[in-house]
């Protein structure tokens, strides 16, 4: 492949992010007009949906929702003058024009709905790119990142694809390819043998990894992990093969399997999880609004951890408690009556957990404990966004504020109620088997692999890893591995996600920002905090690196394309 003309700027990985790159160096270009010479822009990703990205592929099971709100996703800046405001809609003006059954700002819509609405927006941004920007999308799965005198070189699967004299690489690769199957490899092979029990190492893409000659209808199914990708298999194995829930007005629907089932009986699916502990559900419209209207309460909060002096994981999680406590209090709710961590360790208990979930998050059930929570946390995480990140909380306190997050992160951005709602359902119809739902002990008898939890053993007929990869750099990246082993990229103290400067540029090992390399979200948590949102506003990495990479385009700096020397690299 031949050098383009102009100054070259790759975008590695095209979802939600990559998007935002695009759009936001397309905005820049367009305010430099004629002083910018040509800029020659490729977005590298395998996917064949530029802009959705594999988490919102629009060819996947309705049953997969989002646990994020429609009234809150807008993928377009604020400040785009490309296009008119109505050319540009945010999710919900999109959903009004196309899809108005689920336009409403606290639904919890389909995520092959926005990955057709971020397609949508791609055709929009693409038919109105400036002059000076020429664009392309290389479909193909980056290997390796290349530095040299010349620049950057791109190699892909396909070495026709390859790219050379690239001058800026933006690496938004967010959730990878999606089905990466993380720890599996190695914990697989950890178990015994057990050639009876098929193994899989991923849920995504549903319609290829859990099909009917993947999982066969009657089997035994075991699910590693009891989060939002083990809710997504349970749903794909059961309401996507003709299942349906019959709402019933108490907030826990009836699960009515199909009439005729191909292949046989339906699945049974066992989830385990080292806690054995559900997530809860997101609130839904009416106990949003009540909280809301507590702004004395959230406010305070905010600004308090914004102002602190001194602040530690423990002083904010006593700030949080408070809080919550306070609001339990101004909206009538009384103690959470929640399991007891003994009950909790029971088959019943996860269950009790997830009804109880449900009812308060309908509004059946007044606020609790678990609620407060999360709502506090839901409440002050734009400001402890901008307390902990970028060498605050997260990297003076790493292990104690990883474990607050990591605790939080269940109480406050678990799954839409209607889905909670539905595991519960299929618990109740027997399709859902929790008996060995904490940290069973796993063996193998007559070829199979069999669980041990509560009560008699139960062989495994497939064997479905519901573990996503983490956020940051590991054995599952190994693009982003390289850059750090090769210092042009560094781990933040205490995490796996590499720093970057206020504008994106990756820092390497030598402290310094890398010349032409740029890395935003997933990859960098634990330096910046909240990556995995949909917000547009949450962060400000991806304008400021447009900013500065169009300024550098206008003045190349000497040696930009040289190897590590931190020369001409504003951070």
């Amino acid at each position: 492949m031949s050098r383009p003309p102009g100054y070259r700027v790759a975008i590695v990985g095209f979802g939600p992010r990559g998007f935002g790159c695009l759009e936001r160096l397309a905005v820049e270009a367009a305010r430099h007009g004629s002083g910018l010479p040509p800029l020659s822009v490729t977005a590298h990703d395998p996917q064949p949906h530029p802009g959705a990205g594999p988490p919102y592929d629009p060819d996947q099971p309705e049953c997969m929702l989002l646990n994020f709100s429609a009234g809150h996703i807008d993928i377009w800046s604020d400040d785009n003058d490309l296009l008119p405001p109505e050319e540009r809609p945010d999710f919900l003006a999109w959903l009004g024009r196309s899809h108005v059954a689920w336009a409403s700002g606290d639904a919890f819509v389909p995520r092959r709905l926005l990955g057709s609405y971020l397609q949508d927006s791609f055709t929009s941004l693409r038919a109105v790119l400036p002059a000076s920007l020429a664009f392309r999308h290389v479909q193909g799965e980056v290997r390796d990142l290349e530095h040299s005198a010349e620049g950057w070189s791109i190699r892909h699967d396909d070495p026709a694809l390859d790219l050379h004299g690239v001058d800026q690489i933006m690496v938004a690769t967010g959730h990878g390819t999606w089905c990466g199957d993380h720890g599996f490899a190695s914990w697989n092979r950890e178990l015994p043998e057990a050639r009876r029990t098929r193994r899989v190492s991923s849920v995504y893409p549903v319609v290829e990894r859990l099909s009917r000659d993947a999982v066969p209808g009657g089997a035994v199914v075991g699910i590693r992990g009891f989060a939002l990708t083990a809710i997504d298999a349970a749903l794909a194995l059961t309401e996507g093969r003709g299942g349906t829930f019959e709402e019933r007005g108490s907030g826990i629907p009836r699960y009515r399997p199909p009439c005729r089932t191909p292949g046989g009986a339906e699945p049974t699916l066992v989830p385990f999880s080292r806690s054995g502990l559900p997530p809860l559900a997101k609130p839904g419209a009416a106990l949003v609004q009540r909280s809301r209207e507590l702004t004395s309460l959230w406010e305070p909060l905010r600004q308090g951890i914004l102002d602190a002096e001194r602040l530690s994981p423990g002083t904010l999680l006593q700030r949080l408690h408070r809080a919550g406590l306070n609001a339990i209090e101004a909206l009538g709710g009384r103690g959470s009556g929640a399991p007891t961590e003994g009950e909790q360790l029971t088959p019943a208990g996860p269950l009790r957990i997830m009804e109880r979930s449900v009812l308060v998050a309908s509004g059946m059930l007044p606020p609790d404990d678990a609620w407060a929570r999360g709502e506090a946390w839901r409440q002050a995480y734009p400001a402890v966004v901008r307390r902990a990140g970028e060498g605050g909380l997260a990297t003076t306190f790493p292990a104690a504020f990883a474990r607050l997050a990591c605790s939080m992160e269940r109480y406050a951005f678990g799954p839409p109620a209607s889905n909670l709602g539905r595991m519960v359902a299929l618990a109740s119809a027997g399709r859902l088997d929790l008996r060995a739902v904490r940290g069973p002990r796993i063996d193998a008898r007559e070829g199979r692999l069999v669980l041990q939890g509560e009560g008699p053993p139960i062989p495994l007929d497939v064997l479905v890893n519901a573990v996503i990869s983490p956020p940051g750099v590991h054995d599952d990246r190994p693009l982003l591995l390289q850059l750090v082993r090769q210092g042009h990229a560094s781990r933040a103290p205490g995490w796996d996600g590499v720093v970057v400067s206020t504008s994106a540029a990756s820092i390497g090992r030598d402290g310094s920002p890398t010349p032409g390399l740029s890395v935003v979200g997933r990859a960098t948590e634990g330096w910046i905090v909240g990556n995995d949102t949909l917000s547009r506003t949450l962060h400000d990495h991806t304008r400021r690196w447009a900013a500065r990479v169009v300024a550098e385009a206008r003045v190349p700096a000497p040696g930009a394309g040289a190897a590590r020397s931190g020369v001409g690299m504003p951070p």
